[in-house]
């Protein structure tokens, strides 16, 4: 990924057109973050300079946790770093006695399936797709 990063004398329309690398897009999707990110042996520390420049290279970085110990998480190097990005965040059913995990916003409990999508835009409730287990 760091081959993709563009370089200094880049013009901003070449920036916008993504065209001084080629390649497919990453998509790295991380779930149970809470059982990965375990003290200094988080795996995904290696990503936290490119994380300001992902879009610009093709990084997705998708990350899922337990809604428990949520707030403190927060503190967390790669949780910090997408916070102070502005990376969007959907919350979905948790306890609101986490307190604020971005901006003033909240966990509160939740049907299956919906939550308050936080971006730099705003708050938003939604309903994502939900399937119910057979039988």
């Amino acid at each position: 990924m760091t081959k993709r990063l563009p370089p200094p004398d880049l013009t901003p329309e070449r920036l916008k057109a993504r065209d001084w690398w080629s390649g497919a897009d990453l998509y790295l999707i991380v779930d149970d973050y809470d059982l990965v990110a375990t003290g200094t042996s988080n795996p995904l520390l290696p990503l936290l300079d490119l994380l300001p420049q992902a879009r610009d290279i093709g990084l997705h970085l998708i990350i899922g946790r337990a809604s428990g110990g949520a707030a403190r998480a927060m503190f967390e190097p790669v949780l910090q770093r997408l916070k102070e990005l502005g990376s969007p965040m959907l919350m979905l059913s948790g306890s609101r006695d986490e307190g604020a995990l971005t901006g003033n916003v909240r966990a509160e409990p939740f049907p299956p399936g919906r939550g308050r999508l936080v971006t730099r835009r705003g708050v938003a409730l939604i309903q994502t797709a939900y399937l119910p287990p057979a039988g």
